[in-house]
């Protein structure tokens, strides 16, 4: 499979308490971070944006009653954690035919009122990475992410992933991602999804798990 121009667009930090989760990240890490906003499905998120354009997203629960925070109260069961991760791609409807992916429409309402449009590919297949492309050129969203990271304050400069760590046996997520160059590294237990991220800062480097 030739490579796909795979890059790691953010990662997902599941959070029981949102605005809790972002003073801990400020207090012991020195990360700041910007309002998100509300999805479809109940969840909520708030974004440290790093090097733009990548970024950890915390994802909140929202309202139970819809799928998606329900889903997520039950799979954080009272922890926060890293959850999942998504790809950026050359060509995100190549990426989703070469897996039989359907590619599929999604949207947020942002806490500033606007709309955030964006694609996926194998969301479905949870813990695996998704893929996903947003509705902006290339230019428009650097500068929109720069605004961002400005906007963030950080106290300690981050910069981008210095690895994630999963439990998939490295096979598996071979057959999964193909060719690529991408830093992963694998859990010494098996299981599966992702355990640990890393995230290169000013002061060194920080591990999430």
């Amino acid at each position: 499979m030739a490579s796909e121009g795979f890059f790691i667009d953010h990662v997902i930090y599941g959070v029981v308490d949102i605005d809790a989760a972002a003073e801990r990240l400020r207090r012991d890490y020195g990360l700041g971070s910007v309002p998100g906003g509300q999805h479809l499905g109940g969840t909520t998120n708030r974004i440290v944006p790093l090097a733009p354009p990548i970024f950890l997203e915390l994802l909140g629960i929202g309202d139970t009653s819809l799928s998606d925070g329900a889903w997520l109260e039950q799979t954080l069961q009272g922890r926060d954690r890293v959850l999942w991760w998504a790809l950026g791609c050359n060509d995100l409807d190549d990426t989703a035919a070469r897996r039989g992916l359907p590619v599929q429409a999604g949207q947020m309402q942002m806490g500033d009122g606007s709309e955030a449009l964006f694609r996926t590919a194998g969301m479905a297949r949870y813990p695996l990475p998704f893929f996903v492309s947003n509705n902006m050129t290339p230019e428009a969203r650097q500068e929109r992410w720069a605004g961002r990271f400005a906007d963030a304050a950080h106290d300690n400069i981050p910069e981008g992933y210095t690895f994630v760590e999963v439990s998939e046996p490295a096979e598996y997520m071979s057959s999964w991602l193909g060719d690529h160059d991408l830093p992963v590294r694998h859990a010494t237990t098996p299981g599966r999804g992702i355990t640990r991220v890393g995230i290169s800062t000013a002061r060194g480097e920080i591990i999430l798990d």
